[in-house]
């Protein structure tokens, strides 16, 4: 089951997806207010989003999933392997955020102001450069181009009220209670959900494997999608041999 990131959709993991082992079932979900989906009506928190995705296992038919989510996804990832851990296989946290330092909380409390008075196709170009390294941008301005265009389009009221969700949660507290295996990843020039992060993770999440991509920002599953690919195959075979 693949999480994306706040402002995104599952389109997001095309570019992973085309490198994955084919003989894996992928569900892509879209968040309430993202891509396909409806907005936000109500209430927007956490519980909100681990109960729509443990909801949709339950449709589906699945008794459990391997979870692999990115960015707000890898806090929704981590929130749902410790809620529901008879319904997590494994957990891979991409490009996490944990244990913000008061520097960095009141970094992503001022982003959030900025997302709540500012349309999405404006903030998304301005973060464009967050995102992707500057090489990449310049190699695959499609793919680039392609992330910019889900973020403008995205339902702005519930862009915010997911990006709150986003700023103000951290789960490191709550990171020893993850018991299903692991994998934990971030790019190594990540600003937002930086190495450091990952590590304070690692260091909760009893037998957690942490890799650290060298020369990679923030969308590691499209700038790297075969290397990643790898190493998140591989991963989930060792669970599910």
């Amino acid at each position: 089951m693949l999480l994306h990131g706040v402002g995104s959709s599952a389109s997001t993991w095309l570019e992973l997806q085309s490198h994955l082992d084919g003989d894996l079932f992928l569900i892509a979900i879209d968040y309430r207010g993202h891509g396909a989906s409806d907005p936000v009506t109500g209430t927007c928190d956490l519980s909100m989003f681990v109960d729509d995705h443990v909801r949709l296992l339950d449709e589906l038919g699945i008794r459990s999933a391997h979870v692999i989510g990115f960015s707000v996804g890898a806090i929704f990832a981590q929130a749902i392997a410790v809620a529901h851990p008879d319904r997590t296989r494994s957990v891979v946290l991409l490009s996490s955020i944990a244990g913000r330092s008061a520097e960095e909380r009141d970094r992503a409390l001022a982003r959030l102001e900025v997302i709540r008075r500012t349309p999405p196709a404006e903030s998304a170009a301005g973060s464009i450069r967050r995102w992707f390294t500057a090489d990449f941008i310049d190699r695959r301005p499609d793919l680039v181009e392609a992330e910019r265009s889900i973020v403008a389009a995205v339902d702005h009221p519930s862009y915010a009220a997911t990006y709150e969700v986003l700023a103000t949660t951290d789960l490191i507290d709550q990171a020893h209670h993850v018991r299903v295996p692991t994998l934990i990843v971030t790019g190594e020039h990540d600003e937002g959900s930086t190495p450091a992060m990952s590590r304070q993770l690692h260091e909760h999440i009893a037998g957690a494997t942490l890799v650290i991509v060298p020369g990679v920002k923030h969308y590691l599953h499209i700038e790297r999608a075969a290397e990643l690919a790898d190493l998140v195959t591989d991963f989930v075979r060792r669970v599910d041999p």
